[in-house]
């Protein structure tokens, strides 16, 4: 009794001892209100600390969006029961997928399709990724079918790389300066434009592929190194990286193309350039264009780590969705949508990011050997020198092996 008298001191509980002084009716009453009362004052299970899991994300920037990794966060927690941290950083370029992900600094990557069979990382060889489980990617059945058909990854069975979006590495105009599309590569190299247009300054290998159409080469020897090792294609490459206002790196903004008449792009820029009143569309060269696609891959960081892996499963299930292919990767970033629904409801509609006629997916970027990419680099590396630029790439150890 001296216990109960303590408590409802204390904590000013109802009188529990109310038996003597009313009838049963109002004593149960009393009763009731007295655990309801209890009830709210203890702490729930729903407001106790869940468990704390973290994933490490390496994108491109616009592939995570704020708002949707938000919603992705909660509705892990909902169904996990956990609070998930989602680091994510950004990458300007292929190398950085594989430096981090050596020094397991990393879970998830989004590389392009072309970079887990490049000979410079050896991603399986080093066993550096994990297979995806496509049991926990329901989403992957919806998938446009030829992105399903392409060998992202040689001599195994398993799944290392899903799908996310793809499109070209274009030429872009501005539609108030250009009202008539240009049809050529070779417009980057008509005086008229010199210092009117800006390219990228990290994918080397793209400014190469772009030149060597323009110089006349077929698709099938914008690799070639005994081709592409002469005067004339040195001498173009040094002319697009002198004419070129600006350079821009990674993922091309609406401030890199403001103001421009020509720029090579990845499209993503175009909704804000619109929102700032200026009109951007990607032309359709003769000579065709190459086109990349990327994806997610998973680290070796989460082989022994089955939650955190299914988790990271879970992202590339939630990125494959309708909802986020329709306002990530389309609305946000004008790229095509690798989900069949969102891409034919675009097609119907005549809405789709680009013209669907410049897609050649046998313009894909090549896999390059490290010899190939080694002289790649270098003679884009001495094109920005003789330009003066003040670009500068990455000093790896290997890159004067070329010639």
């Amino acid at each position: 009794m001296f216990k109960l008298k303590s408590l409802r001191k204390s904590a000013r509980l109802p009188d529990l001892t109310i038996q003597r002084r009313y009838p049963k009716p109002l004593r149960l009453k009393a009763l009731c209100y007295s655990l309801l009362w209890l009830s709210l004052m203890l702490p729930s299970t729903s407001t106790l600390a869940k468990e704390s899991l973290t994933l490490r994300m390496l994108t491109w920037q616009g592939y995570a969006p704020k708002s949707q990794v938000e919603q992705f966060k909660s509705d892990i927690s909902q169904r996990y029961d956990v609070k998930l941290n989602f680091e994510i950083s950004y990458v300007t370029s292929s190398d950085d997928y594989f430096d981090a992900i050596r020094a397991n600094r990393v879970d998830i990557i989004a590389p392009s399709h072309n970079v887990l069979n490049d000979s410079r990382y050896k991603f399986l060889d080093r066993a550096l990724i994990t297979p995806v489980n496509l049991d926990n990617i329901p989403n992957y059945a919806s998938l446009i079918a030829r992105l399903k058909t392409l060998n992202y990854v040689t001599a195994t069975d398993k799944v290392f790389f899903i799908p996310l979006t793809y499109g070209p590495y274009g030429l872009a105009y501005n539609q108030q300066s250009l009202p008539i599309a240009p049809t050529s590569w070779k417009s980057l190299w008509n005086t008229v434009y010199a210092g009117k247009y800006t390219i990228n300054s990290d994918y080397y290998e793209a400014n190469i592929y772009i030149t060597a159409l323009a110089a006349g080469l077929n698709i099938e020897d914008i690799s070639n190194i005994d081709k592409l090792n002469t005067p004339e294609i040195k001498q173009m490459l040094s002319q697009l990286a002198s004419n070129a206002n600006k350079l821009w790196s990674g993922v091309d903004t609406a401030s890199d193309l403001s103001g421009h008449q020509l720029a090579t792009s990845w499209g993503f820029s175009f909704p804000e350039l619109s929102r700032r009143g200026e009109s951007w569309k990607l032309a359709c060269p003769q000579e065709g264009t190459t086109i990349w696609i990327d994806g997610h891959s998973l680290s070796r960081t989460l082989k022994e780590r089955p939650l955190h892996k299914r988790i990271a499963e879970e992202w590339i299930n939630f990125t494959l969705s309708k909802e986020f292919q329709k306002n990530a990767i389309y609305q946000r970033l004008n790229s095509f949508p690798a989900n069949e629904e969102t891409y034919s409801a675009l097609k119907k509609a005549k809405a789709l990011p680009h013209n669907e006629a410049c897609i050649d997916f046998t313009f894909r970027w090549p896999e390059l050997n490290s010899r190939q990419r080694n002289f790649m680099k270098s003679i884009w590396q001495q094109a920005l020198k003789q330009a003066n630029s003040p670009a500068k790439l990455s000093d790896d150890s290997d890159v004067l092996k070329a010639q």
